[in-house]
């Protein structure tokens, strides 16, 4: 059946755009290209190679739905879905091609565009303008067991963490509120680093522009977006000088303990009343591609889910949080499929198999590729590891222990920067001190000299004043004198006024010599007073120019040694080249020792904050919001199941009393 219409031959070339969940990459590739190659080409284009996990997914043409890329087939075979662009750097939008997935709900836009083309493909920009866009999207197919051990490369948890985040704020995995607002804290943590270093820094962080939440945590708990994104906030605190790396690899250790996380859900039903005869599937094996689209129709009522992870195949009945029944990878033998009819054999006996039907047969196929894909992958753990895979982890290994000796070196310049900093601001606290000290002093000074300034000026004022007086009464002594010459009678008189005259003249002289004496006194004062005002203003000063010439000197002697490391030093990401300080034993000890109790403190109080947080949201959830997975996880947590243990409990008994229970559901 042609994929292509509008006329198009094999042989004719078309744009592959290829999103990941950070970029967008884009290829020129033939109509006969494999599967295998594209997906080989994005691999090499991103650094990939732990990339058995991932797959190619595009859009059905039929069903509007996402289906996995066959990798051993050609593009032209598969149903996928293209469109005419002139411009293959157009944005993507899905929201009215398809409602089933939107690929790009909560995803921030890609960080880079990479342009492509295979060996046997041209760069004619004239033709490139004509070709039609085929889109495909890179995704986690397969996880692992352990997500923390099992992931090697740095790019593989990029891609796991986006997606997994992703899938988180999708809902597409459940998490109760308390651990999605602990898991919005880490993805800030990874994407803008320490919440100090960005409080005191010029930039903000708007977080009404930052996908933290699922939506159901706004409709079910009555706290408000403030609410939230302070709770946020203060988990954020504790996450400090936790690395984009650690804080990732962190998100996703809290995450794989959710009960849907790695899980493939599938519809299904139970054999009895879906089997249809072998004449009605030869007539549809014969059929018209028509009659096959309405064949392949869902038809079927489900019963149950399936879930296939990395562990093995669950069966689900009342909710995706609990399975009734679970066959580790192990207990099966073979998967089968055929149809809508996928049959599960055990290994324990040949009689011991298990028939049901998926709504569709690209369903069915679906879940055989996933059952193949995690059985070989769980093979594989248990078995030896090949050379490439120890090669990968040796690489990984060397970098993640330079990059751990690069930060405690960086931690450890650090802090004795830090140290520096302080000794630094305690010596100018010093100095300001001082400073303000000198400057008191001086306004005592100047205060005293003005009051002594004003004090001479009042006792000249006073002098000037008996000065005048005194000569008034020496006219007054001349006149009398000239009366006496004119009567002798009044001699007498005069003679007794003149004679109290002289005495009060001799009185005002010696009082004006002394007010004299003083007032030279108070300038001498005066001189004093202005000379230690002199004299603390060049303190002053030179303080100042002291405390100026020590920043200078350690600005230059910082300069030349940056210089000095930077010259020597090969070209690899260093931390900041501070001069290091040399410590003794008993001090790296302790401060080792600082470091450990630091980080329990902070243990403990995202402890406390996480419970306070839960009795919040207990205390202020909307019964009538609650779903039947948010039920199911509290009835869970109420007599103390996880995801784990119930998976012990589904596993419980022999394979034969399982099949059992599975066959009665």
């Amino acid at each position: 059946m042609p994929v292509f219409g509008n006329g198009k031959k094999k042989s004719d070339e078309y744009n592959c755009k290829i999103f990941t969940l950070d970029a967008e990459l884009h290829f020129s590739i033939e109509a006969t290209t494999k599967g295998s190659t594209i997906f080989s080409l994005v691999c090499q284009t991103i650094g990939l190679r732990e990339y058995w996990y991932f797959g190619l997914k595009f859009i059905d043409k039929t069903s509007r739905e996402l289906n996995w890329l066959q990798l051993n087939r050609t593009i032209i075979s598969e149903s996928i879905e293209i469109s005419s662009n002139s411009n293959p750097l157009k944005t993507l939008d899905l929201h009215n091609t398809t409602d089933n997935f939107n690929p790009h709900l909560l995803r921030s836009p890609p960080t880079s565009v990479s342009t492509l083309s295979l060996p046997s493909a041209t760069n004619n920009s004239s033709r490139q303008c004509s070709k039609v866009t085929i889109e495909l999207y890179l995704a986690v197919k397969l996880y692992p067991e352990d997500i923390t051990y099992e992931l090697i490369q740095d790019i593989t948890r990029r891609l796991f963490y986006l997606q997994v985040k992703q899938d988180i704020l999708n809902m597409n995995i459940y998490c109760p509120p308390d651990t999605a607002a602990h898991l919005a804290s880490l993805s800030l943590q990874a994407k803008f680093g320490d919440y100090e270093q960005i409080e005191s820094s010029l930039e903000s962080v708007n977080l009404e522009n930052e996908a933290l939440l699922p939506l159901t945590c706004f409709q079910k708990i009555e706290l408000s977006r403030s609410d939230w994104f302070a709770r946020i906030i203060a988990l954020w605190r504790t996450h400090a000088l936790l690395t984009r790396e650690e804080a990732e690899m962190s998100y996703l250790k809290h995450a794989q303990d959710l009960d849907m996380f790695g899980l493939s859900f599938f519809e299904i039903s139970k054999m009895q009343g879906a089997q249809r005869s072998a004449s009605q599937q030869k007539q549809t094996m014969k059929s018209t591609d028509q009659q096959q689209e309405q064949l392949d129709q869902p038809t079927i009522a489900p019963e149950l889910w399936l879930g296939i992870d990395s562990l093995g195949i669950r069966f689900y009945k009342k909710n995706k949080l609990r399975p009734e029944v679970f066959f580790s990878w192990c207990d099966v033998k073979s998967v089968t499929a055929h149809d809508k009819k996928v049959i599960l054999n055990l290994t324990t006996d040949k009689h011991a198999t298990f028939a049901f039907y998926a709504r569709k047969s690209s369903v069915s196929k679906e879940i055989l590729d996933l059952a193949l894909g995690n059985h070989e992958l769980y093979m594989r753990r248990r078995q030896e590891q090949s050379i490439e895979i120890q090669q990968m982890r040796y690489f990984e290994e060397q970098q993640q222990k330079e990059k751990m000796r690069l930060l405690a070196q960086e931690r450890k310049l650090r802090l004795q920067a830090e140290k520096q900093r302080d000794e630094i601001e305690s010596k100018c606290i010093d100095y300001q001190q001082q400073m303000k000290e000198v400057h008191e002093t001086l306004l005592k000074y100047q205060e005293a000299t003005e009051l002594l300034a004003r004090k001479a000026h009042v006792n000249s004022e006073e002098a000037r004043l008996q000065a005048a007086r005194a000569l008034e009464i020496e006219a007054q002594l001349e006149r009398c004198k000239y009366e006496i010459s004119r009567n002798e009678e009044e001699k007498r008189l005069y003679a007794r006024q003149i004679h109290e005259c002289e005495q009060v003249i001799s009185t005002l002289v010696n009082d004006s010599i002394k007010t004299r004496k003083e007032a030279d006194e108070l300038k001498l004062e005066v001189s004093k007073w202005r000379v230690a005002e002199a004299a603390a203003r060049e303190k002053l000063l030179s303080i100042t120019q002291h405390n100026q010439s020590v920043a200078i000197s350690n600005a230059t002697t910082h300069t030349q040694h940056n210089l000095a490391s930077s010259s020597t030093r090969p070209t690899t990401v260093s931390p900041p080249p501070y001069r290091p300080i040399k410590k003794t034993q008993e001090s790296n000890s302790t401060d080792e020792r600082a470091h450990f109790l630091e980080k329990q403190h902070k243990q403990t109080q995202l402890a406390l904050q996480l419970q306070d947080l839960k009795n919040v949201i207990q205390s202020k959830k909307i019964e009538e919001q609650q779903t039947s997975l948010d039920k199911a996880y509290e009835e869970s947590v109420a007599i103390g199941d996880n995801k784990y243990s119930t998976i012990q409990k589904a596993r419980s008994g022999t394979t034969l009393r399982r099949m059992a229970m599975l066959q009665d559901l």
